[in-house]
C-alpha cells in the first residue's frame, strides 16, 4: 500500500485519480483545508491546529505519521 501526502488545496484532487483502494492519504500543511471535502483522509492535527481547521477526519500526530512512513512504500507527495 502506498501513502500520499496532500500538502495543498489544489493537490487533493490529482492524488484522488490515481490513489488505489487501500491507499492511506495525510492531509497536512496547507491540504488539511480539504478535511471537510474528504472525509476519507487522516489529518495531521498541529497542522489543523495551527490552521484553525476544525474536522471529524480521523486525526494523527507526528509520531503517527512516523509510523505511517515506515509502514508504507511507495511514499508519494502531492503539492500544486
Amino acid at each position: 500500500m502506498s501513502l500520499h501526502l496532500v500538502f495543498s488545496l489544489a493537490a487533493l484532487e490529482p492524488c484522488r485519480t490515481r490513489r488505489l483502494d487501500g491507499d492511506v492519504t495525510v492531509l497536512l500543511g496547507d491540504g488539511v483545508y480539504n478535511a471537510g471535502p474528504a472525509p476519507e483522509c487522516l489529518v495531521l492535527i498541529e497542522d489543523a491546529e495551527v490552521r484553525g481547521v476544525a474536522c471529524d477526519n480521523p486525526q494523527l500526530d507526528y509520531a503517527g505519521l512516523v509510523d505511517l512512513c515506515t509502514h508504507h512504500a511507495p511514499i508519494v507527495s502531492w503539492n500544486d
